[in-house]
């Protein structure tokens, strides 16, 4: 049976952009532009099929599904670590 996994870069970039709450500090940490952590961001959202940010005037927040996706995420990123 094969899995259904999302993409990695996406992952991360949700990971580091939820960890800061700014797309621009995840952009930093990963070497990459605000553009394209929100292009992975949205990618992810579209595959799990959930809103995982609120997204305001130069600022991001986490909804609920995003608060317990972080939780899941960063514990099997450590695990992989």
């Amino acid at each position: 049976m094969s899995r259904r996994l999302p993409p990695l870069k996406s992952v991360r970039a949700f990971e580091a952009a939820a960890r800061r709450l700014s797309f621009n500090g995840a952009a930093e940490e990963l070497f990459v532009t605000p553009s394209a952590i929100s292009h992975q961001v949205k990618s992810l959202e579209g595959f799990l099929g959930v809103t995982l940010f609120r997204r305001a005037r130069r600022q991001v927040q986490l909804t609920i599904a995003g608060e317990r996706y972080l939780a899941s995420v960063s514990h099997a990123l450590d695990v992989i670590d």
